[in-house]
């Protein structure tokens, strides 16, 4: 067995911190080339070891998931924000979450969103002129948050949509990497950091309000945890982590997710035209309506652009990977980035090609992970799948979106893989 692992090269003192900071996503990838399914990277407070291989993160997220928990600077970065949520929390408390939680997101449950999220599109689609120029990431912002807020709050309207997505834009920016050789802690009174801080206790402030307004004997998530804690089985604060958490994950990665598939279908027209065909010669639509190109515009989009493009671990005991030993308390990274865009796994990797998922091919299990995987993977996925099935189809049905000069999205790395910068797209009716 080695005992070595190979670190990427970097210089004295900083080690990749500057290249990680300048392209993160092209220094994956160029990493899993050059030096296999395990490296090491060397960035001042935030050294870690990678596995660039789909087994490899099976064996972390699955098979020996216990000798791994969720990683303690995520824990630390996130927790002040979202308390014990379900992203954050631990052991017995993420155990009983999980359970208060999981009523919202059964299969029927699921199913009966599906004319909320109809409604909610064409509610938001019926407002685009024709001819505009509208940008694709802000309005797609605004109709998840729209859909999470009917959903899980059993709201009709969302007067904060806008203030929610300003605080979530200084949420996620928080975690861009730095240009700095070194990683900035978040008690350091940074710009960042403050706007960070604010940010957090606006977005509590807002739920807190949106409880409130909560009217009785409905079935979404906000009524059900409630319930749960007038019978004492949880807390008010971990109603309130739980919804939070909600509030962001449940809109910001959908909403990247539904960018990237709407922009990269209108910068290829071919595959455009057969996403809109199959939906417009659909009947109504529901959670029943089979839409398989639809799904595997989805499913391409996912795999190119993850809104979820790291995930974090860290080793409770030692481990033996690829004949290297990983020892106690060592910082992992699974990238999804990485391994979707993997020759190994994907012909023409970096290809918009929808088409690839409608043949037989062996992969393995986790050459495709957009939600992660194991008893950890996402609980909204089903919810976050159906959704974008449904977003695609309505908006496609009812009005035709083109490409401009500008329509190509550029990916920045922060706490999700959203666009850097406007995502324009003319409407034509």
């Amino acid at each position: 067995m080695s005992e070595t692992i190979p670190t990427v090269g970097g210089l004295p003192v900083v080690g990749s911190a500057l290249e990680v900071g300048s392209d993160p996503f092209d220094f994956l990838e160029g990493a899993a080339a050059e030096y296999g399914p395990v490296f090491r990277v060397s960035i001042p407070g935030l050294s870690f070891v990678c596995y660039a291989d789909a087994k490899l993160v099976e064996r972390a997220l699955v098979t020996e998931c216990d000798r791994y928990r969720k990683d303690d600077r995520e824990r630390d970065l996130l927790g002040e924000f979202l308390g014990e949520g379900a992203l954050t929390a631990r052991g017995e408390r993420w155990e009983r979450g999980r359970r208060q939680v999981q009523p919202a997101f059964t299969p029927g449950r699921i199913a009966a969103y599906a004319e909320e999220m109809v409604g909610q599109t064409e509610r938001v689609v019926g407002e685009w002129a024709d001819c505009e120029v509208i940008d694709v990431h802000e309005e797609a912002t605004r109709l998840t948050l729209s859909i999470v807020a009917s959903t899980m709050f059993g709201l009709d309207s969302l007067e904060e949509a806008g203030t929610i997505a300003e605080r979530v834009d200084a949420i996620t920016d928080r975690f861009a990497p730095s240009r700095l050789p070194v990683e900035i802690p978040l008690w350091a009174p940074t710009p960042a950091n403050r706007r960070y801080r604010r940010a957090a206790g606006d977005l509590e402030g807002i739920v807190d309000r949106l409880i409130a307004r909560r009217e009785p004997g409905d079935e979404d998530l906000c009524a059900t945890l409630l319930s749960a804690m007038g019978a004492g089985e949880i807390t008010e604060s971990e109603v309130r982590d739980q919804l939070l958490t909600v509030l962001l994950a449940g809109h910001e990665t959908t909403a990247v997710a539904l960018t990237y598939t709407l922009a990269s279908l209108a910068t290829h027209p071919a595959e455009y035209d057969r996403i809109a065909r199959e939906v417009r010669s659909a009947g109504e639509l529901s959670a029943r309506t089979d839409l398989p190109r639809t799904d595997a515009a989805v499913r391409e989009a996912l795999r190119l652009y993850p809104p979820s493009y790291l995930l974090f671990r860290q080793t409770e005991r030692s481990d033996t990977v690829a004949g290297y030993r990983i020892p106690a308390d060592t910082r992992v990274v699974c990238p999804q980035w990485a391994i979707h865009r993997d020759p190994r796994y994907y012909d023409a990797p970096t290809a918009f090609r929808p088409g690839r998922w409608s043949k037989d091919r062996e992969r393995p299990d986790f050459a495709y992970f957009p939600f992660g995987g194991g008893k950890r993977a996402c609980i909204g996925r089903r919810f976050a799948l159906l959704e974008l099935r449904l977003a695609v189809a309505s908006i496609l049905r009812s009005v035709d979106l083109e490409a401009t000069s500008d329509t190509e999205p550029s990916p920045t790395p922060a706490l999700t893989c959203r666009p850097d910068g406007p995502v324009p797209l003319r409407v034509r009716r």
